[in-house]
């Protein structure tokens, strides 16, 4: 019994990196059940399994970004000025090293297809809401200990938080040649200073 399960955790895992690294380099087009089992070197019944159509493949893929960026962020210590975390945790959304890049383009080409499709679009909406959610969380603890402007609304902090990330995202795997990664991170760190009152921040 406990082989079979690793048996088949080791099987979803072949599912989910061939899946990432088709998306990653070459896009949704060239991802069929064919083409997933042949790279994971699994049965095409395995994949089936797991999912019976691009926008599952997709999903499943985008899921699993998702989840290991929040496990990221919630393995950042909570200690220190809430700007200095919130910025790890926004970096951690963002392309800056080869296992984020790949991340990120599984996340653009979902965020794409989702335009199209309701069932994605639903988990578009849910995702950005939570992500919303966990930005003004932490902006109202920021206000509450004096390290944010009372006058900047949570709620909208959030959404325009959220919305410049995903912007960065788009330009800096679609036009690296304009905009490169420091000048990512100087940007969202002006939009963070812009409404934080920081006491002995550095950078982290």
């Amino acid at each position: 019994m406990i082989e079979h399960v690793r048996h088949q955790a080791s099987a979803r895992d072949r599912v989910l990196n061939a899946l990432m690294d088709i998306i990653s380099e070459h896009g949704l087009d060239r991802v069929t059940i064919r083409e997933v089992a042949s790279a994971a070197a699994v049965s095409i019944g395995t994949v089936q399994y797991y999912c019976r159509s691009k926008e599952e493949m997709l999903r499943l893929a985008f899921e699993h970004v998702i989840h290991n960026a929040l496990v990221r962020v919630e393995a950042i210590p909570r200690t220190g000025d809430v700007r200095a975390v919130l910025r790890i945790a926004l970096q951690e959304f963002m392309p800056l090293d080869e296992r984020r890049s790949r991340e990120t383009r599984v996340y653009l080409a979902f965020a794409a297809r989702a335009l199209v499709t309701p069932d994605l679009s639903a988990v578009q909406h849910e995702i950005m809401t939570h992500l919303r959610r966990l930005c003004a969380d932490a902006f109202r603890l920021a206000q509450q200990r004096g390290q944010a402007c009372t006058e900047t609304d949570a709620e909208l902090f959030a959404v325009a938080t959220v919305a410049l990330l995903d912007g960065l995202n788009l330009q800096l795997l679609s036009d690296p040649a304009g905009l490169d990664t420091a000048t990512a991170v100087a940007i969202t760190d002006l939009h963070l200073a812009k409404h934080f009152q920081v006491r002995g921040w550095s950078e982290a």
